[in-house]
């Protein structure tokens, strides 16, 4: 969600911004950290673009972005300049929108600015973790490392996304064919079937009775029932945007069987994941802390970030206030201690990372082999009971026909 805001910087300035976080709080909470003394804070609706809507269809999608890298990193190995290796990018990409940020990138470069400058204005193309890595490979003079470093990450994340979306299509086409053949049968095939019912003076069941009054109920009062049906989602989709309804609905998320487990693991393994590639870019752990807080999709698991974090100023260290916290794994609070102490937590960590997404991958694939069944029960217990009240009376007027 997008904060406006206005605050006083260390020279007494006011100045105003836009930040992009996942609360009010956390909004508060880095503005006060970068040093601004803040006035006001109001959360605004995010500007209404093609990209935005679909970003699939128009936007720069994350595929788009590691090609970008990796083509760069492989020039600028090969000697050629940034501009110059922008430019024959420009030519290459098919993305229309990655075309238009990599000119307004080129022109920016030759006005003055840097790459990871240049980079920085364009966030909703390149994700926070990657601009702060190429303001850093930028510095250190190991951009062509930190391009492929960076690269990998958003591979490593965009596949344990697919993931879990995918889980999630099964289940979803399945309910849509039911949907789709309980509403063909009471809107089109029942109707018939009842005059012809009535005609005869068949004997109707009790399943037959229900499913005519069902078939009635909704075509007396359809648009009833879909100004109720389109009221309850506008309610539900205005909750959602809600901090408080946002926290309710990831507090939900979490506690639901297997797929709390995995929506869980995944925004571990990405802090596992971030926290490894940043640290091994030697970034200050309060400014990485920053980072993961404000890329984490779970508001759940932002707040127990944020009193981790705090307590780490505090001079608690990283994993003793992990430790405190059950949303942590216990595997993890361990691996952090002990890299805390070897001074391999970047190592650790990444390892880590990688074990959490076997997991993930394995309860996906458990969860996908629960559901075909039930799905498979429930349509046919829906369709067997649509059959079933038809074919019943059918035998009633055969009997009186004959």
């Amino acid at each position: 969600m997008a904060y406006k805001y206005v605050a006083y910087n260390s020279d007494k300035k006011l100045i105003t911004g836009t930040i992009d976080v996942t609360s009010e709080s956390v909004a508060e909470q880095a503005i006060q950290r970068a040093g601004y003394r803040l006035l006001s804070l109001q959360s605004v609706g995010t500007r209404v673009t093609m990209q935005r809507l679909m970003p699939s269809l128009f936007g720069v999608k994350v595929g788009d972005v590691i090609f970008f890298s990796r083509q760069m990193a492989t020039l600028i190995q090969t000697g050629t300049t940034i501009p110059t290796a922008l430019q024959l990018l420009q030519e290459q990409v098919a993305n229309t929108a990655l075309r238009g940020v990599i000119a307004a990138i080129i022109e920016d470069v030759r006005s003055g600015s840097s790459f990871s400058q240049a980079i920085e204005r364009h966030p909703d193309a390149f994700p926070q973790v990657y601009r702060r890595m190429l303001g850093v490979g930028e510095q250190t003079g190991n951009l062509e490392v930190v391009l492929r470093q960076a690269a990998t990450y958003l591979e490593k994340e965009r596949t344990l996304v697919k993931k879990v979306s995918k889980a999630m299509i099964y289940p979803s086409v399945v309910l849509l064919l039911a949907l789709g053949v309980v509403t063909l049968m009471l809107t089109f095939a029942l109707p018939s079937m009842v005059d012809m019912f009535d005609e005869f003076g068949a004997d109707l069941p009790v399943t037959t009775k229900l499913l005519i009054a069902i078939s009635n109920g909704f075509a007396s009062y359809k648009l009833h029932l879909l100004a109720v049906v389109l009221a309850i989602a506008g309610a539900a989709s205005w909750g959602v945007k809600q901090p408080a309804g946002r926290r309710n609905l990831d507090r939900l998320l979490l506690k639901m069987p297997l797929m709390g487990s995995v929506s869980l693991l995944r925004e571990i393994s990405h802090f596992c994941r971030t926290m490894a590639m940043l640290v091994h870019a030697a970034l200050p752990m309060p400014e990485i802390m920053d980072i993961i807080l404000q890329t984490t999709k779970n508001t759940a698991v932002a707040e127990a970030l944020e009193d981790v974090r705090t307590k780490m100023l505090q001079g608690q260290g990283l994993s003793q206030p992990m430790a405190q916290n059950q949303v942590f794994p216990r595997l993890l609070v361990q691996t952090v201690a002990v890299g805390e102490e070897t001074g391999t937590l970047d190592a650790n960590l990444a390892a880590l990372a990688d074990s959490y997404e076997y997991e993930v991958d394995e309860k996906i694939s458990k969860l996908v082999s629960m559901m075909e069944p039930a799905l498979m029960l429930f349509m046919g217990v829906v369709v067997g009971f649509i059959v079933i009240s038809v074919i019943m009376p059918m035998y009633s007027v055969m009997g009186k026909m004959g």
